[in-house]
């Protein structure tokens, strides 16, 4: 198997996700002591890099060459 260019920056952008989605999951649900409320909503913020990991998780299967969708 060959690894190309797209292939590298493909695992490095779901690497990226990944590290955006823990670290907003790890925002979200630390303690929160003071009255103001939070003004950056880090559910909404890792779940969307969830969502985008798992798109860029199936743009690199098919790039490794297994189908995954319809004939």
């Amino acid at each position: 198997m060959n690894i190309t260019p797209e292939i590298g920056s493909t695992s490095l952008i779901l690497a990226a996700c990944v590290l955006i989605g823990i670290f907003a999951f790890r925002r979200h649900f630390a303690k929160h002591d003071k009255l103001k409320p939070r003004m950056v909503p880090w559910i909404i913020i890792s779940l969307a890099a969830i969502a985008t990991g798992f798109m860029v998780l199936v743009h690199l299967v098919n790039l490794l060459g297994i189908e995954t969708g319809r004939n």
